[in-house]
């Protein structure tokens, strides 16, 4: 168990970092402002999912370890198309 807990901060690490740097590269592109306000909002709610799970709000069950990191490759996706 402390070993998949380790895991688990690992990744959300490695995640809540690379979420924070392409945020700040979206803020400063020059897009529609809809979608600059829609792309930071989403991952402010990927940023405090991971926060809130270590803060104790809610505890990690098979739903967050299956559904979390499908809604990073999908907010990495929106990202990417956003231009």
């Amino acid at each position: 168990m402390a070993l998949l807990r380790l895991f688990v901060i690992a990744f959300n690490v490695v995640v809540v970092t690379y979420l924070v740097y392409r945020l700040f590269i979206v803020i400063q592109e020059p897009i529609i402002r809809w979608k600059k306000i829609l792309v930071v909002l989403a991952g402010l709610i990927l940023l405090f999912s991971p926060v809130s799970m270590f803060i104790g709000t809610f505890r990690p069950g098979m739903q967050y370890f299956l559904l979390y990191p499908v809604a990073i490759l999908i907010f990495l996706y929106l990202i990417r198309e956003v231009k």
